[in-house]
């Protein structure tokens, strides 16, 4: 992720295409040491593509995942979550209480 993070920053920064060498320079600068196959990878796999068309064809394959939703009993104490921060918000607002009367301490904190 720390890979991908540096490309985008260096591709908002200005760079149109990052360079192998300037991710690993950017992840020095901040006292990271990054794998050289991996960087390669990543610069390769981006290599032509804009950071803005890069985010969209990752947002589709997100919509796309199943996040859960699974059998009735998970989904029974976000159920009762629910109900109890409906009835929550059907309680009336309970008033402050009223301050209290100054009482004379004999000159405690004179």
């Amino acid at each position: 992720m720390q890979y991908v993070a540096a490309y985008a920053l260096l591709t908002l920064g200005g760079k149109a295409n990052p360079s192998e060498a300037d991710v690993k320079g950017l992840l020095a600068e901040v006292g990271v040491a990054g794998s050289d196959a991996e960087i390669k990878s990543l610069v390769e796999s981006l290599k032509g593509k804009s950071l803005q068309e890069v985010i969209t064809e990752g947002l589709k394959k997100v919509g796309t995942l199943s996040l859960g939703g699974g059998s009735s009993k998970a989904s029974a104490p976000v159920a009762a979550q629910a109900q109890a921060a409906k009835k929550a918000e059907e309680k009336p607002v309970e008033k402050a209480p009223e301050p209290e009367e100054d009482v004379d301490m004999g000159g405690l904190f004179d």
